[in-house]
């Protein structure tokens, strides 16, 4: 085996996970999402750095939030900071017409 070929491959690894752990290490300000539609919140969390966004029913009545646009955000998990990219974001989310719980959860 020529050492030229295997030189390269190992770099391309090392340079692979260099990257990685540098896109672990970068920041970004979470925004404040409440009040704004699922939609809505889903975009500023996504044009702010995070991939990780999901959104749960903050009235326990195990509904899956689909049409972003006829939900509500209540609260958010974590609050409003600065965070690594990698920080999974969760909403919790009533439907429009809906008043949001009292002791919203995460924020």
């Amino acid at each position: 085996m020529r050492k030229g070929p295997a030189l390269l491959a190992i770099a391309a690894v090392i340079a692979v996970l260099v990257l990685s752990q540098h896109a672990k290490q970068q920041t970004a300000e979470l925004p404040d999402l409440r009040a704004k539609t699922l939609r809505d919140a889903q975009l500023a969390a996504r044009n702010a750095g995070f991939r990780q966004f999901a959104g749960e029913d903050a009235l326990d009545r195990h509904r899956i939030p689909l049409a972003g646009s006829n939900w509500t955000v209540c609260s958010q998990q974590p609050p409003p900071a600065r965070y690594t990219v990698t920080t999974p974001v969760t909403v919790s989310v009533v439907k429009r017409h809906e008043r949001c719980p009292r002791s919203g959860r995460g924020g």
